[in-house]
């Protein structure tokens, strides 16, 4: 369940976050989900959790949004993915078993596609995952709610960036709190 999440039995999962895709979504909510995506990078960092990201053809889309490259720092991204579902590749299967976690923490794009299809492989597979809905994006609202729902309805865990890092940091009296108070105040 992922109420028993915890630093060391997470892992965080970005799929395909490219900057040619941006100039076909809202830029309000590219904003959005930018924030958060770099805050649960930094956070993540932080504690100590395995990052695993992904670019879907790479050839023909480009690069993964350079600030988030920076925050990434030497996690690995895998890129050439062709399949929609991440675990259609298998050094990203690989890196998913090297690292062992039992519950992983899904952002990226699009919601209806490659983040639906890798929800629902990771689930499959046994996996609890946990859906950030503030830092999956799609090009329509619809598309993004019809994604959200499918996997909430296979039972992925469907919650928002600060839900899950108070959850996560569980205390206000660690260092790790108040840098993430310190970063949130940025935010806005």
């Amino acid at each position: 369940m992922w109420k028993k999440l915890t630093p060391e039995n997470v892992l965080f999962l970005l799929i395909d976050y490219q900057q040619s895709f941006f100039k076909i979504l809202k830029k309000s909510i590219v904003k959005d989900a930018h924030k958060n995506i770099l805050l649960l990078i930094e956070m993540f960092k932080k504690l100590e959790v395995p990052m695993i990201g992904t670019e879907h053809y790479k050839k023909g889309l480009g690069d993964t949004d350079s600030e988030v490259l920076k925050a990434w720092g030497d996690a690995p991204v895998f890129t050439d993915k062709i399949t929609f579902s991440c675990c259609g590749d298998e050094q990203f299967q690989q890196n998913l078993k090297n690292n062992s976690r039992p519950i992983v923490v899904v952002t990226g794009l699009e919601t209806q596609i490659c983040v639906l299809q890798t929800t629902l492989d990771l689930l499959d597979q046994g996996y609890i995952v946990i859906v950030l809905k503030d830092a999956v994006l799609s090009t329509t609202k619809l598309k993004w709610e019809n994604g959200l729902e499918l996997m909430r309805q296979a039972g992925a865990h469907i919650l928002n960036t600060e839900t899950l890092l108070f959850h996560l940091l569980k205390r206000a009296d660690t260092p790790e709190f108040k840098h993430m108070v310190k970063q949130l105040k940025k935010m806005q």
